[in-house]
């Protein structure tokens, strides 16, 4: 598929992808344990699998609707291009489901959780409502609350907004750009496309955001248009180059001082900053492939920017 857009600076103005937000329209409630609330999150976006079809356009753009009794859709949870990953956050391991339209292009670069994403999305939140048929019986049906979107592509560091964008967004790419010279039209062909189904924790959680209740399962469809490689330590090392995270969770922080290695500009606490370290000369750096191994005595087989016995 492909998108157009003018070419122009977009300021994103949609405070509810923040992290921890704290704007007027934002109420924190007292936290529940995160192991309870993830059985109650999970119940319901199994449930909204189970009870609701989705209907895709030419553009990946979706709309989910609620099975009728003796309806014949296949539900989400049939669908082909279902798959879920486990993340391991508040020692627990959430499953997060998410939807894979289209990959993105092969030759492109993925983002990790601390690259900025240049998207479109539109968020989504559901919670069970009552009305009543015309014989006067009630019923119960799944409310939907489109609260936030983006129709023009817009950037975001996906290590500031909520947790789910760093875990689903990286298993994506982007795609191909091109720009008609004449009209300034900027067109985005082959660009990863697919919806996330998050649990609360994985969003604002005890956080009420404007027409988000707390403790929310949310909805996101979304195009991964571009990416860009951060260096948010200024090191000389690009963040992707110097983050992983273990199966507890943890960040990679070499030297131990709680200052995971993609934000400590002294990576093994040696007194030198890391970026004089990797210098070949004056305004010259290595690769972070190319990084030489300390060696001599007392080395211990690490790129020499992270033994604090090679200086």
């Amino acid at each position: 598929m492909k998108n157009s857009f003018k070419i122009f600076s977009f300021l994103s103005v949609a405070f509810l992808l923040v992290g921890c937000p704290n704007d007027d329209g934002t109420t924190v409630t007292p936290p529940k344990p995160y192991d309870e609330q993830y059985l109650v999150d999970i119940a319901k976006i199994d449930e909204f699998l189970d009870t609701h079809y989705v209907t895709v356009d030419a553009d990946y753009n979706t709309t989910f609707t609620e099975i009728e009794t003796g309806g014949t859709q296949d539900p989400i949870r049939l669908h082909p291009n279902l798959e879920s990953i486990i993340v391991n956050k508040d020692d627990l391991e959430y499953k997060v489901y998410y939807l894979k339209f289209q990959e993105g292009t092969a030759t492109e670069l993925s983002p990790t959780a601390v690259d900025s994403a240049f998207v479109t999305y539109k968020g989504t939140t559901f919670y069970k409502d009552e009305a009543e048929d015309d014989a006067g019986v009630t019923y119960e049906f799944t409310e939907q609350i489109d609260f936030d979107s983006a129709d023009n592509p817009v950037w975001f560091n996906l290590d500031g907004v909520v947790p789910g964008w760093g875990e689903i967004i990286p298993l994506f790419k982007p795609g191909n750009v091109s720009v008609d010279p004449i009209t300034g039209l900027v067109s985005y062909a082959n660009y990863g496309a697919g919806v996330m189904f998050l649990p609360s924790a994985l969003g604002y959680y005890n956080s009420s955001v404007g027409s988000i209740p707390a403790y929310s399962p949310l909805i996101f469809n979304f195009k991964l248009i571009r990416q860009r490689s951060r260096d948010q330590d200024l090191d000389k090392i690009l963040s992707r180059d110097e983050y992983t995270v273990d199966s507890d969770g943890n960040v990679q922080d070499s030297d131990g001082d709680e200052i995971p290695d993609y934000l400590d500009v002294d990576d093994d606490n040696d007194g030198i900053l890391t970026k004089e370290e990797i210098k070949i000369s004056a305004g010259l750096y290595y690769d972070f492939a190319n990084i030489p191994l300390c060696s001599g005595t007392g080395a211990n087989g690490k790129k020499k920017h992270l033994d604090p016995s090679c200086q």
